[in-house]
């Protein structure tokens, strides 16, 4: 089987992608980059394909449409294949892109994620969280996961996390992994949170003799970062900080923090983190930073699913140390979703039904 990805470049697009492809060691892949020549034209491809994609369209218009609306190379790529049996994207900007390729070439077409304005009528499977279930104009060709599919999974962690103990020469002790995500219309996170995260980090390390291991995204205000460098990072409990696009001795130094933590916070603004943080095997509390007055979006809804299903622990900076203590010196076992799985399971299914 011959599996073409579309990728926008965008790093939680890709992971989606990557996460599927890498549990299907029996496909052949291909990587595809796909950049419009201007933004118009992706809005304008998307549109189209939003109220034609459902009727028939000749040979010579997808190619014309394809060629007017990405850069050459893009195009190129696209024209030199000759067979594909899945054509697989993550995220709106390649959607349109998708379908046109699936009709091209005969393809089965696969999303992760609803598109906009596309929406999943058009496609042949879609990948589509908790929180884009009811968005569903189909129910046929709906492949309903809790969280988003990722590369994260217990085994290769547990394997990981000998090989850095034993290369890093890390001594024996619980290990906090905290991921920080950053700023949006629902959450805010600011110097004062930075603050008390610090001390409550100071705290923690003291009273459960831990380390800290800390990760800041590329949207993590840069005050924010700055302050936890200057108060986390060069303390002896905090073996590594990394913020994003640093050098840094170790390969995958995001993978590393999920493979030496036995407990992971995540900020609740990252849904993609928090799926992957569940699906890791280790306890993981979920913090939210937003006011309590706020309006809060759909992934809420899925985050009191997780913790109605003992999958995550949820909490505010206030309540965090409790939630570490509790986590720490808890035997209950960890649930890792597995949505990873039911999405291969579902594309080799729609694999099998196409060669009857």
């Amino acid at each position: 089987m011959k599996v073409v990805i579309l990728s926008d470049r965008k790093p939680g697009h890709y992971k989606q992608s990557l996460g599927i492809v890498e549990k299907m060691p029996e496909c052949q892949t291909a990587w595809l980059e796909i950049q419009f020549r201007r933004k118009w034209w992706d809005n304008l491809l998307r549109v189209f394909m939003c109220v034609f994609g459902g009727m028939p369209l000749s040979m010579s218009l997808m190619h014309g449409l394809l060629r007017w609306s990405l850069i050459p190379e893009s195009y190129n790529a696209l024209a030199q294949l000759q067979i594909a049996d899945i054509i697989l994207s993550t995220g709106s900007s390649v959607a349109a892109v998708n379908l046109l390729l699936g009709r091209i070439l005969g393809a089965k077409t696969v999303t992760c994620r609803r598109p906009s304005p596309v929406g999943t009528r058009y496609f042949d499977l879609a990948i589509l969280p908790m929180i884009s279930w009811h968005n569903a104009s189909r129910k046929d060709n709906i492949c309903r996961t809790i969280g988003v599919p990722n590369p994260i999974s217990p085994d290769i962690l547990d394997v990981k996390r000998k090989q850095l103990k034993d290369g890093l020469n890390l001594s024996d002790c619980p290990r906090i992994g905290i991921l920080l995500g950053g700023t949006d219309r629902h959450e805010t996170i600011t110097i004062a949170d930075a603050e008390r995260l610090s001390k409550i980090c100071k705290a923690t390390t003291e009273k459960m003799k831990a380390q800290i291991l800390v990760t800041t995204s590329r949207r993590t205000p840069p005050d924010v970062t700055e302050h936890l460098v200057s108060t986390v990072k060069y303390t002896d409990w905090c073996p590594f900080f990394i913020p994003p696009d640093t050098p840094s001795e170790l390969e995958d130094p995001y993978q590393a923090i999920f493979a030496l933590s036995d407990l992971l916070i995540v900020t609740a603004d990252s849904f993609s983190m928090v799926c992957e943080a569940v699906s890791s095997g280790r306890s993981v509390v979920v913090l939210t930073l937003s006011q309590e007055s706020a309006k809060l979006p759909k992934r809420y809804e899925v985050y009191r699913y997780m913790e109605e299903h003992s999958i995550v622990n949820r909490c505010r900076l206030d309540g965090l140390e409790t939630q570490i203590a509790d986590a720490l010196t808890s035997d209950m076992a960890n649930k890792p979703l597995q949505d990873t799985e039911t999405a291969v399971a579902a594309i080799r299914q729609l694999r099998i039904a196409s060669q009857k």
